[in-house]
């Protein structure tokens, strides 16, 4: 404790956290100077108790949602959000500050740096998720995200179909790895889909597909989840007679696994691994499980598969998922129309 010149009296204290704070008193005497130092001190400890950074409550609650929602799917959807929002927020020091403003300015940023409008909704919904736990836990009263709304303009990511030439190219390969892509692009699994099927989950003698699990990935380890996202998720689609005849008849557990035993489906890493080299050995253009499953989506529209029974078989929760898939389709093909009539001439 020392005296200024001004009269006061003055004291640097050492804070939990390694940072120090001046606290100052107009008391006329030091032993009174003191007790008003303790009241400041106390008074700022309580205040402080009070505040809750962000970091500390979305840390909180990303290992409480983990922990309690096994059967939900962590992945890259989830999970590169919550860091991007983590890191955005990281400089808040009391959860409670943040304002509809702050949201607004991160769905900005967001758009700005040209993300699709499903991955700022997903960007946002984790931010929302974070904010309702914090609600629970009496860290905050209101949850300013739901005064957001997005933009109805936001772009939608595009997502072009492989060209005929690629696809005539995954159809001609149906050994080893190679059967994956063939399978997602003649079955319209997800590849997370995919990655589950085991002996289990093929009934040859009618002919059809039992879709009842998936595999994600935890870091590089791959997952094996007993049940799907959605209800409408989990379905029967049809055996096709020539990915019958492509499938190993001896195989055993998973029909897609590390080692081809069947033990342990693929890491991500190895996923990843084996997908480019299968392009670069097929001299294929860029191609992704995803396009493939839209390729089917192709097939049925072309084989004037009725609009519900295509959203039966893709596993779509949404029937205006399908019909959007159905007019996107129909679209490309005018376009393709379009191409052929300005290039004909008589």
């Amino acid at each position: 404790m020392q005296k200024r010149k001004d009269g006061r009296y003055q004291k640097k204290v050492t804070l939990p956290n390694g940072k120090t704070k001046h606290f100052y008193s107009a008391a006329k005497n030091e032993r009174e100077a003191e007790k008003d130092f303790n009241k400041q001190l106390l008074l700022f400890e309580q205040q402080n108790t009070n505040k809750r950074r962000f970091s500390a409550v979305a840390e909180e609650w990303n290992k409480v949602y983990r922990e309690k929602n096994p059967e939900i799917s962590y992945n890259k959807n989830i999970k590169a959000p919550y860091e991007r929002t983590l890191d955005y927020f990281s400089n808040v020091s009391d959860i409670e500050e943040i304002t509809a403003s702050d949201v607004n300015a991160y769905v900005n940023y967001l758009i700005i740096r040209s993300y699709s409008k499903k991955s700022i909704a997903t960007h946002k919904s984790v931010l929302s998720m974070i904010l309702n736990y914090a609600i629970i836990k009496g860290y905050i009263k209101y949850n300013v995200a739901n005064d957001i709304r997005l933009p109805n303009n936001l772009p939608k990511k595009k997502r072009d179909l492989p060209s005929t030439e690629t696809l005539k190219e995954i159809n001609k390969h149906t050994e080893g790895f190679d059967l994956l892509p063939y399978f997602i692009l003649n079955t319209g699994c997800r590849c997370s889909e995919a990655l589950a099927i085991r002996k289990e989950s093929i009934d040859f003698e009618n002919n059809l597909i039992k879709i009842r699990n998936h595999v994600i990935h935890n870091g590089n380890k791959p997952v094996f989840e007993p049940v799907l996202k959605t209800e409408s998720a989990q379905r029967d689609i049809i055996l096709l007679e020539r990915v019958k005849e492509a499938i190993p008849k001896n195989f055993k557990g998973f029909l897609f696994s590390m080692n081809g035993d069947g033990k342990e489906p693929l890491t991500k890493s190895a996923l990843a691994k084996r997908w480019t080299a299968y392009l670069k050995k097929y001299n294929l253009e860029h191609t992704t499980a995803h396009q493939l499953r839209h390729a089917f989506a192709t097939m049925l529209f072309e084989a004037q598969v009725d609009l519900k029974d295509a959203q039966e078989l893709m596993g779509h929760s949404d029937i205006n998922l399908t019909r959007q898939i159905y007019t996107h389709i129909r679209n490309e093909r005018k376009q393709e129309t379009a191409n052929k009539l300005n290039a004909f001439n008589f």
